[in-house]
């Protein structure tokens, strides 16, 4: 009877640390994804939730602290049951339309309040039942290690995080996923509830701290004792051999222990949201490339906390170092080359990495098909994958040497609440320092060299304490060798990843939506003097500073792009009237004419900013300009129909695309405002992504014929190669001799894919 009474309290904590993790990271992304469309649909979106959630994770493990030290058991458990029913009864999570926000001031607040609306007292419940099981089961089981429940944890979280992507985001709608998580949760508060009732009637812990139980508390009238777990599958790795170690009585941890605490999990917290915003920005802010680098952070705790055996410090940190070093070199690889050539040495690095790469995707590709595995891994190779599988593998390497070394300071289990909100605070500090400081602080995106700066320099701090008394190290002149080499090689990483402070950059401005930069080129000709808009490393537009040419529709709106002839060859009885969802440099108003009618739909205000302050498009237009803040589907949708003549859509010539500006439904609401004849013009010119597919299949769904006109003239100064794609029923426009020189039907010439919806998108059938 004893060990059923023993297995079922196992598999009951178990599966209350598995629920509740599984919902902690399952809601991360189901909830991003709804409002993500009310934001920009930007990487920054995403680094708002994640502050989020690693706040309100800190607040939980805060609360799980502090609740356990209560000098009533019963008061423990009376408060935690309340919290569990007041959470529920806030269900279901769905935000209702009333928190889309009127224009685009603010967001990281308004993400902020938004989330605690909506979702904040389920999260605050499901993060404090980790610590809050774990403690329960050390004081009902003492000479047991509650450790590896927290690796159990993991698994759930990381569960969670595989299956959203692969099985509930192309299977179900946002609104079924909501609902489905919401009947979730009413099941782990039923499972919570009776655990917290159960573990309080059958034993109580002394008042204070988690004190090691005396003989008297271990008899089997107090706690619940498992002579063997063997009978206990899912737990058996809890009679870990150091056990005892875990529970026996030591000092209070040290501050420089509880140090390492906070400020590792800080950096591996960091060094999450600094790529996880370099990979969205280079493709698109979708939940894949969320749960990738996510999915990674948590394998390292769940690697990490299952057994110290599995972190090789020496191991890790060197191939950390080398890692970084190999990014570092290929930051400063012109500047290399270059000096190889001094001594005639001819070495083309990037040559060199890509036939490495695609060598070794040919050599895997073979071995596999013996086995009659047959995957083409040679298809993705290209420049994205390459950099996103870089960046991801040195996130890995970053939290294996930082949660590795977490655990080879974790305290005995009489610390372990403390422990774990030192933690949160560590993860819930680096979120804060990205959301929050950096675009305050910094014009461009620092947080990401500054990151891997301060993790080449504990891995090399881990390795030079593994090695510090090995020879020839132990002696003098191998510790002042060692030192000046490990210097030397801190300042190639450090000048790799600021050297583009030294910029000649005009002026450069970051918010939440992004960073902007304003250069100038040939200021030395006045008929070539330019001047041009960037948005990370995409040029927004450009234009001349001479009066004879500062009118001139410039880079990707030139006369001949897809727009240009939109504008100038669309036949109307009234004065034309555009929408234009992207303001850049307010180029496109170059074509404006006295009576007509610009609106622009701009999210970001420092655009808007920046449009009027170092350009003139606007202010020397003849037309009637507007210019609408906040998201263009969000601004539209609370319009009356504008009976739009041209409605362009320049939002997506960057590398990170806003994919809610593509879905069937938003082409619907652009229709709603177009005149019957009118034209939506869709910039398609993409680094990465072919997106003519998506536009081709929207084309097809809504029956509207579709053109494609290519501009690949980019010899000269501001000209830019652009792809554009116009929809229309104007059969007038798609018959003018002018017209169907330059233009290609677009049915037929695209490999058809899935419609694109808002519950559905696949950026990888896209790549190119």
């Amino acid at each position: 009877m004893a060990n059923n009474k023993t297995a079922a309290f196992a598999w009951w904590c178990a599966a209350t640390i598995f629920l509740s993790a599984f919902l902690l990271f399952q809601v991360q992304p189901i909830i991003s994804k709804m409002i993500l469309p009310w934001f920009g649909g930007g990487p920054a979106v995403w680094t708002a939730c994640m502050l989020f959630f690693q706040v309100t994770l800190l607040g939980g493990y805060a609360y799980a602290h502090f609740i356990e030290r209560l000098p009533s058991p019963s008061w423990r458990m009376g408060v935690h049951i309340t919290l569990i029913v007041v959470a529920a009864l806030t269900l279901p999570i769905t935000p209702h339309a009333s928190w889309k926000p009127v224009d685009g001031t603010q967001p990281t607040w308004r993400i902020l309040t938004l989330l605690a609306g909506n979702v904040g007292l389920p999260y605050f419940v499901l993060a404090s039942t980790g610590p809050l099981v774990q403690a329960w089961f050390s004081r009902l089981v003492p000479n047991r290690s509650p450790y590896r429940l927290y690796a159990l944890s993991n698994v759930g979280s990381l569960g969670a995080l595989l299956t959203y992507p692969f099985f509930f985001e192309p299977l179900l709608t946002t609104s079924w996923q909501g609902g489905i998580w919401s009947a979730a949760f009413a099941i782990f508060a039923l499972l919570c509830g009776s655990l917290a009732w159960a573990t309080f009637r059958t034993g109580r812990q002394p008042s204070g701290a988690m004190a090691e139980p005396d003989e008297n508390e271990r008899s089997p009238s107090h706690v619940v004792e498992i002579p063997s777990l063997a009978d206990t599958p899912v737990l058996d790795s809890l009679a870990e051999s150091d056990a005892a170690a875990d529970f026996a009585p030591s000092d209070p941890p040290s501050l420089d222990r509880r140090l390492a605490w906070l400020l590792l999990p800080a950096l591996a917290s960091m060094m999450l949201l600094a790529i996880t915003n370099h990979v969205c920005q280079d493709v698109a802010v979708v939940p894949f490339f969320w749960v990738a680098p996510l999915g990674l952070y948590l394998l390292t705790f769940i690697i990490c906390f299952d057994n110290a055996i599995w972190y090789r410090r020496r191991i890790f940190s060197l191939v950390t170092i080398i890692a970084v070093l190999l990014l570092a070199i290929t930051e400063l690889e012109s500047q290399l080359e270059e000096l190889l050539a001094k001594f005639n040495i001819d070495f083309n690095i990037s040559d060199f990495t890509g036939e490495l790469l695609v060598t070794g995707a040919t050599n895997l590709e073979a071995l596999l098909a013996r086995v009659n595995i047959i995957i083409p891994i040679s298809d993705y190779t290209g420049d994205l994958i390459i950099e996103a599988a870089a960046y991801l593998s040195v996130l890995f390497l970053i939290c294996m040497v930082c949660h590795g070394e977490l655990v080879r300071c974790k305290p005995p289990a009489r610390w372990l609440t403390s422990f774990y909100l030192m933690v949160s605070a560590g993860g819930a500090l680096g979120g804060i320092f990205v959301a929050l400081i950096c675009p305050q602080v910094f014009s461009t995106h620092l947080e990401l060299g500054i990151g891997l700066v301060a993790t080449f320099m504990v891995a090399m701090g881990v390795v030079w304490d593994e090695f510090w008394t090995i020879w020839p190290v132990r002696h003098m002149w191998g510790k002042g060798v060692s030192f000046a080499g490990g210097f030397l090689l801190l300042l190639v990483v450090v000048r790799a990843q600021f050297e583009n402070l030294n910029s000649d950059a005009l002026f450069s401005i970051r918010n939440f939506y992004g960073v902007l930069t304003i250069e100038e080129m040939y200021e030395d000709d006045a008929d070539y003097h330019i001047r041009r808009l960037l948005n990370g490393r995409i040029l927004h537009g450009s234009q001349f500073l001479s009066p004879d040419q500062n009118k001139v529709a410039t880079t990707y709106y030139n006369s001949d792009s897809g727009i240009g002839m939109a504008i100038t060859h669309l036949v109307t009885r009234d004065p034309l009237r555009v929408a234009v969802v992207g303001l850049g440099t307010g180029t496109i108003a170059s074509y404006s004419r006295p009576g007509e009618s610009y609106t622009y739909y701009e999210i970001n205000p420092n655009v808007v900013q920046l449009a009027n302050e170092y350009f003139t498009f606007l202010s020397d237009s003849d037309a009637e300009v507007n210019i609408l803040l906040g998201d263009a589907r969000i601004s539209m949708e609370r319009q009356t129909p504008q009976q739009y003549d041209i409605i362009a859509l320049d939002a997506f010539s960057g590398d990170a695309i806003p994919a809610h500006l593509l879905t069937i439904e938003a082409f619907e609401e652009y229709l709603r405002h177009l005149k019957p004849d009118g034209i939506i013009a869709v910039h398609i010119s993409n680094r990465h992504l072919d997106l003519t597919p998506v536009v081709g299949g929207i084309s097809e769904q809504l029956k509207v014929p579709a053109i494609k006109i290519e501009w690949n003239e980019d010899d000269h100064v501001g000209e830019a190669a652009s792809d554009w794609v116009l929809l229309t029923n104007n059969d007038v426009f798609l018959e003018m001799p002018e017209i169907a020189a330059v233009a290609e039907p677009l049915e037929g010439s695209y490999k058809p894919i899935p419609l694109w919806t808002d519950q559905y998108s696949n950026l990888f059938q896209i790549l190119q």
